[in-house]
């Protein structure tokens, strides 16, 4: 009886001891909870944080773990040069999908694969999930739990260290070998907490990071560039509790993708899904009478207290232009703006905002990145910056960095890499370009004598660009891509008929990149220097991404074929890709022949005048230098689509069945070949294709501010390097011309369309031989200039690698028929060199050194073959 006494009272005292110790445990916790932010700054909202002078405690309850959420980094204050620019994206338009787990005692940040999917409850979502591991970014040990059941963990460390990765890019920032990262080392010693905000849908980290760098130089914008100082600003946010209902993309629309792999469609052989990146939509009720709906909620743009006063208005109508191109849609004032309202933050995911901001060295001029939710393609937040430098025009930047043999380089000699990340920003000419056609209409006003030297530009032509690039970069963040085709879609007679251009524009989307629209010399009957609204394109885009309707968009999309509804984008203008001559940047009209035509022989006869359009009483004359340079690279810009032409085709999206539809590819016909040649001679490679008077010349002056933050040299000289400009840019149309893919396109086209119909490589190498070498081909040949032996020389070096060195893709028939261009070459120079002849001490010791080379090469070239 003892012993069964004994038993029952273990049994009454032992879960009485247990919920003792448990209660003294939780008093414990309670007390550590208590005891670790009793002097915290207690932040609520999306996040609950407590933030102490050494530590930043999340809160997080057991209802929070294992929920997806969007993380995303930006710049939040970066250096102002070398590609670290606040207010910039790091995760441009792809946030992270995250979640908080627990496992062990410790919290962690974990990271989804969220490409890849599988209908949920099938055999290949166990499939997904056995193939697809999540990465853990960051962990940390729970701290303590409260009676509540709040959880609370250190997380400092996290955002005081490169959890967005910046690092990489600081140790590219400080190399001194390009293309290579250099040393640079998080210095967490030099870093802390700057701020943390939370608000009802993001929690938003603020941390300023030092990184130590190793190498021996640094950027100049920094105060000691041994600590590269970059702040970086962490959101947190809510993903939509229910998913939008995406809309499926199509080829033929010009929409940035939020693509999955999944892997129950089988519509699909590649099981690709394809959604259109867009904001969330819905009519308030049914349509009125015209046709129109209210929005539940329009989608709304803050403009930013930093956005200097004089521009607001302007950019506020920029954004609501936007509201005629969402009636095509079925919405009413579907786009408006607003000013930020006072107490309200930009970091505030609620609230899409546009920027201003300042850097030392330019990089973007503005740029229009967005969050989207990862599951659907739901656009859900936006900050569009503006460079103060694009709207200043400070022409101090291009003038170092910009030689005009780039307005040929950046469309043909590009990398599919870098065609790719402009594909989701700006090109890097972005900047330079804008601020070279402000330069640019100024000299031309001046010329014309509607204003003077010193003289600001109108108001009239900055409001007017200030407001196409607020349309351009409103647009990104709607979700549309560049348009570089739109511009065919205005005749080139309806170019200055500001009628005509108010309702269809200039070019016929907003997403274009357009040069500034200036009638040719004579014709003072100037229309509207960018568009002034949107465009027809613009419409028909927005009809397709943004109507309710899914059927009404199938529609939609197959109106491609329709005038007015021209697309192609950067890798159809740029790289590899290009080979369609009326997808271009910075060209305008249905025919981007005639009108560069027309703009380089404006320029062409505008250089004469430099000095008198420059300069006035007690002006630098650096300030003629620079206007020269201006008008040289624009007249570069206007030969810039010519080459697609030689070897090029017009290419469509159209589908089988579509209204109108083209084939995918469309013969350029042969007299447009020929023309494109034509001028390709004419203004670029013909003895008098480029002309500078001495005394124009000589009026050349330097920059003589000698500091930092100023370029006073033009490619490293003090005096304009001339010949170095002008073969730069002679000898980047030959290597585009004579380019491997190029040449095997060409003989692709003679099979394709018929050898009659197209200009073949004997053709465009006899041309081009003619041309550069026209002193030589008759008797008894003349002297030769030094900008021709120079470009002979560049002639001679593309073609002897042809027949001695070719690259892989060069087709052998372009070897052999450049063997028999040589060979021809050689033996009238021989001809030529034969007694009596008079040609002077250059051009005779050139036409020898030119003799030798090419037997050497001819001599060489056969044995290879052998």
């Amino acid at each position: 009886m003892k012993k069964i006494l004994l038993f029952l009272s273990l049994i009454i005292l032992v879960p009485a001891w247990a919920n003792a110790q448990k209660g003294d445990k939780d008093k414990k916790e309670e007390d550590k909870f208590t005891e670790l932010t009793k002097d915290a700054e207690h932040i609520e909202g999306f996040f609950d944080l407590y933030k102490t002078d050494d530590a930043l405690y999340l809160a997080v309850t057991e209802e929070q773990l294992n929920n997806d959420f969007l993380m995303n980094f930006e710049i939040e204050q970066g250096i102002g040069s070398s590609g670290l620019y606040g207010g910039t994206m790091l995760s441009v338009f792809e946030g992270l999908l995250v979640r908080l787990e627990k496992q062990e005692g410790k919290l962690m940040l974990v990271q989804k694969p969220h490409r890849y999917v599988a209908e949920e409850g099938t055999p290949e979502a166990v499939s997904v999930e056995l193939g697809y591991g999540n990465s853990i970014l960051e962990t940390a040990k729970v701290e303590t739990t409260n009676d509540d059941g709040v959880m609370l963990v250190n997380v400092y460390d996290w955002f005081v260290g490169d959890l967005s990765n910046i690092g990489q890019r600081v140790s590219f920032v400080v190399s001194s070998r390009p293309g290579q990262p250099g040393r640079a080392s998080f210095d967490k010693s030099r870093s802390y907490l700057k701020a943390v905000k939370s608000f009802p849908m993001n929690t938003n980290v603020t941390a300023q990071l030092t990184f130590n760098n190793s190498e021996l130089r640094g950027p100049r914008t920094v105060a000691d560039s041994r600590y590269i100082p970059v702040s970086i600003h962490y959101t947190m946010a809510e993903l939509p509790e229910e998913p939008m209902s995406p809309r499926m993309a199509d080829d033929r629309t010009g929409f940035f993708m939020t693509v999955h792999k999944d892997f129950t469609d089988d519509d699909d052989d590649t099981f690709f899904k394809r959604y259109v990146n867009k904001w969330r939509l819905e009519c308030d009720g049914a349509p009125g009478a015209d046709g129109l709906c209210d929005p539940v909620e329009p989608i709304t743009y803050y403009i930013d207290h930093t956005v200097p006063e004089a521009y607001r208005e302007t950019m506020m109508e920029g954004v609501e232009e936007w509201s005629k191109a969402f009636e095509a849609a079925g919405f009413r004032d579907a786009v408006q703006a607003e000013m930020l309202p006072e107490g309200v933050e930009p970091e505030d995911i609620r609230y899409a905002t546009l920027r201003w901001n300042v850097s030392d060295q330019p990089g973007y001029g503005a740029i229009g990145p967005s969050v989207v939710d990862p599951r659907t393609g739901e656009i859900l937040d936006a900050d569009i910056l503006f460079e103060a430098n694009m709207i200043l025009g400070d022409k101090e930047e291009y003038r170092e960095m910009v030689e005009p043999r780039a307005a040929i380089d950046e469309i043909y000699n590009v990398s599919a890499e870098e065609v790719a990340m402009s594909s989701r920003s700006e090109m890097k000419s972005f900047y330079t370009e804008m601020a070279m056609q402000l330069d640019m209409v100024k000299g031309l006003l001046v010329a014309r004598g509607q204003i003077a030297s010193n003289d600001p530009v109108p108001k009239e032509f900055t409001d007017q660009a200030l407001r196409w690039v607020t349309m351009h970069e409103v647009g990104h963040t709607l979700g549309l891509r560049h348009n570089f085709r739109s511009s065919v879609d205005t005749p080139l007679d309806k170019l200055y008929d500001t009628e005509w251009t108010a309702e269809n524009g200039i070019f016929s989307s907003a997403m274009e990149y357009p040069t500034v629209n200036l009638s040719p010399q004579g014709e003072d009957n100037d229309g509207h220097y960018y568009n002034t609204s949107v465009g027809s394109y613009d419409r028909w885009v927005i009809s397709y991404g943004y109507t309710p309707d899914d059927e009404k968009a199938a529609e939609i999309a197959r109106m491609a074929a329709q005038p007015g509804h021209a697309y192609g984008t950067d890798e159809d203008a740029r790289g590899s890709g290009a080979i369609d001559p009326l997808v271009n940047v910075y060209d305008l009209g249905a025919d981007p022949l005639a009108w560069g035509k027309g703009r380089a022989a404006l320029l062409r006869d505008l250089i004469p005048e430099v000095p008198e359009i420059a300069l006035a009483d007690n002006m630098p004359y650096y300030e003629a230098t620079d206007l020269f340079n201006t008008y040289f690279f624009q007249y570069v810009r206007a030969l810039g689509p010519t080459v697609k032409y030689i070897g090029g085709q017009y290419q469509y999206r159209d589908h089988v069945g579509d209204p109108d539809a083209r084939m995918p590819f469309v013969q350029i016909p042969r007299e447009k070949q020929q023309e494109a040649l034509d001028m390709i001679i004419e203004y670029a490679l013909a003895e008098d294709a480029f002309e500078l008077p001495q005394e124009v010349y000589q009026q050349f002056g330097a920059d003589r501010w000698s500091h930092w933050g100023n370029s006073n040299t033009y490619g490293g000289r003090i005096d304009y390097p001339l010949h170095q400009y002008l073969l730069g840019v002679q000898s980047s149309l030959l290597e585009a011309l004579l380019d491997g893919t190029r040449l095997a396109r060409i003989r692709d086209t003679e099979v394709k369309f018929g050898e009659e119909n197209t200009i073949t490589i004997p053709e465009l190498m006899g041309t081009i031989t003619n041309a550069v070498w026209s002193e030589v081909w008759a008797a008894p040949g003349s002297n030769i200039s030094s900008n021709r032996r120079d470009v002979q020389r560049a002639y001679l070096d593309l073609m002897i690698e042809i027949v001695t060195d070719a690259p892989s893709d060069m087709p052998a028939d372009a070897r052999s028929v450049a063997r028999a261009q040589l060979s021809d070459l050689n033996n009238r120079i021989t001809r030529r060199l034969t007694p009596p002849y008079s040609f002077d001490a250059y051009t005779e010791a050139h036409l020898r050194e030119v003799k030798a080379r090419v037997e050497k090469a001819l001599d060489a070239g056969l044995s290879l073959e052998n």
